[in-house]
């Protein structure tokens, strides 16, 4: 079954995690200390509300304007799950690279922050790249710096970010708001570390389709059923919007 999901729809998802998680941010923070006074706990609540209130109004830029640096958790898993042959059949290009550099943040929207990075094409499974050596893919989480100084953090503790030198298998969409670039599809479901050759590694949750798919299986077994699949769904697909 083709599932679609577009990035929007992400970051509208995205935008309330924010809100929930400054709340969580001010309050445990502060709220973790064993004497914390009334009075504390007061003006923790006051500027929790303050940086919901910064979110709703102009997303991450407020509430780096209220904080000078302002940072928070949040978790870029969708709730769309997707199974190998889901990932191929739906993505634009799917490809085994290397990730060489760390590059720039970007802000594509108002709330959720994502960082480029370049990536070697190793080998390309499926579509079009032009003979492209090195493609920029942009993953989410990072700190983006404003014109007037302030930041914004966004920190992904149940996603780890790329390393740099490490083997990666990449299933990729793209969005005309940011052309030349590569999203993950499905989020961290699109991205499977190989760089052990006795074993694969899913960015997805454990139980996520796609992880249970690779479980226990080595980086040839994996690749030659990502290539069967690219043979399978020739056509480029666009996930998920």
């Amino acid at each position: 079954m083709t599932i679609y999901k577009s990035t929007k729809r992400v970051l509208i998802a995205v935008a309330l995690c924010i809100a929930a998680t400054a709340t969580f941010l001010v309050v445990s923070s502060r709220g973790s200390r064993p004497s914390q006074t009334p009075a504390s706990q007061d003006r923790a609540n006051e500027e929790a509300l303050k940086v919901r209130q910064a979110l709703k109004r102009g997303g991450l830029r407020e509430a780096a304007k209220l904080k000078g640096n302002y940072v928070a958790d949040y978790d870029p898993h969708w709730d769309v799950l997707f199974s190998v042959e889901d990932l191929t059949r739906n993505s634009a290009a799917v490809i085994v690279g290397r990730v060489t550099k760390k590059l720039d943040a970007r802000l594509p929207g108002t709330v959720a922050i994502f960082t480029d990075y370049e990536v070697a094409v190793e080998e390309l499974v499926k579509g079009d790249l032009k003979r492209a050596k090195t493609i920029t893919v942009t993953i989410p989480g990072g700190r983006f710096f404003f014109e007037d100084g302030t930041s914004a953090e966004q920190l992904t503790p149940t996603f780890e970010q790329p390393r740099i030198g490490r083997a990666y298998t990449l299933f990729l969409t793209t969005e005309t708001a940011v052309p030349g670039v590569f999203f993950l599809s499905g989020g961290p479901q699109g991205m499977f570390d190989i760089e052990d050759s006795s074993s694969v590694r899913s960015h997805g949750r454990p139980d996520d389709p796609g992880a249970v798919d690779v479980k226990g299986k080595d980086r040839e077994t994996f690749l030659k059923e990502v290539r069967e699949n690219a043979r399978k769904w020739p056509k480029p697909g666009k996930c998920c919007g």
